[in-house]
């Protein structure tokens, strides 16, 4: 009797082992290419914007959290000076920390790498600290020739087919809606400046990028890792307008091994390697 029990208990040891989900972590360094004087490519196409079905933006809460911290500490870029706030605040140069404040829109440009603090779980998907990367080497490489790194993050995530896997949203680099010019309110009286009205947006900044990098990557497996990515890599012209040069690749990708997507305007190193905790 002992010894089935004891046969039962290693078979349902051994069954749940076998089907818990591998985990892996993925570390992408994406970098601006120099002008090329001579490049021949026409970006003037236009293209749908990228979209998915499941997809989780991992960045957004990090630069929101660390725009609040500094907020809260008193970073004057949330120093409200406006006329209706000196109406309705006593003391209308203190910082506004709540919900009400878009704290993404606070970066002219944003860090190369998202902080976060180092974490070792396979509870959810996560980024990966800035200590926790790898590409030491490549970083020290894109110095050495002048090139200039957008984004270097990493995250881990459960091994998932191309049906369940989430495309995971990158952004980076400048604000450029931040930069474009603002739009003045044709009236400056009191009545409109309390509760202002709709007003003509010109197409040319209606069709701003938020900023310079933005873009989807899904990894899935099937049999092999596939990287899926679609990004717009954008540019603001002579003429004051905004061009988007689109990177879509598809690549089956081999664990452990260094993969280097190429463009015109970007480059992109990617490494997925597997995660044991």
């Amino acid at each position: 009797m002992l010894f089935r029990n004891s046969f039962i208990l290693l078979c349902c040891l051994f069954t749940s082992s076998s089907f818990a989900a591998r985990w892996f972590e993925i570390e992408v360094l994406i970098y601006k290419q120099r002008p090329a004087p001579y490049l021949q490519e026409d970006f003037s196409l236009k293209h749908d914007e990228i979209n998915a079905k499941r997809s989780k933006d991992l960045l957004s809460p990090v630069y929101k959290a660390h725009a609040k911290q500094a907020c809260i500490n008193g970073d004057s870029r949330f120093r409200s000076q406006s006329f209706t706030d000196e109406l309705i605040n006593s003391n209308p140069y203190s910082n506004v920390c709540d919900d009400s404040v878009d704290f993404l829109a606070s970066y002219n440009e944003l860090p190369v790498s998202p902080p976060v603090e180092p974490r070792e779980d396979t509870d959810e998907i996560y980024l990966m600290a800035p200590d926790q990367l790898q590409f030491t080497e490549q970083k020290n490489q894109l110095d050495r020739k002048g090139l200039t790194p957008l984004l270097h993050t990493g995250w881990r995530f459960p091994e998932m087919s191309e049906s369940r896997a989430q495309s995971i949203r990158l952004f980076a680099g400048k604000h450029l809606a931040a930069s474009s010019p603002a739009i003045e309110p044709d009236n400056n009286d009191f009545i409109s400046l309390v509760t202002p009205s709709e007003q003509y947006i010109p197409e040319s900044l209606q069709q701003t990028p938020d900023w310079e990098l933005d873009g989807l990557m899904k990894i899935y497996v099937r049999h092999y890792l596939f990287i899926n990515a679609d990004f717009d890599i954008s540019q603001r012209l002579e003429t004051g307008d905004y061009e988007k040069a689109r990177f879509s690749q598809f690549k089956r990708v081999i664990s452990n091994e260094i993969h280097y997507f190429d463009h015109p305007r970007m480059g992109m190193i990617v490494q997925i390697r597997r995660y044991n905790h």
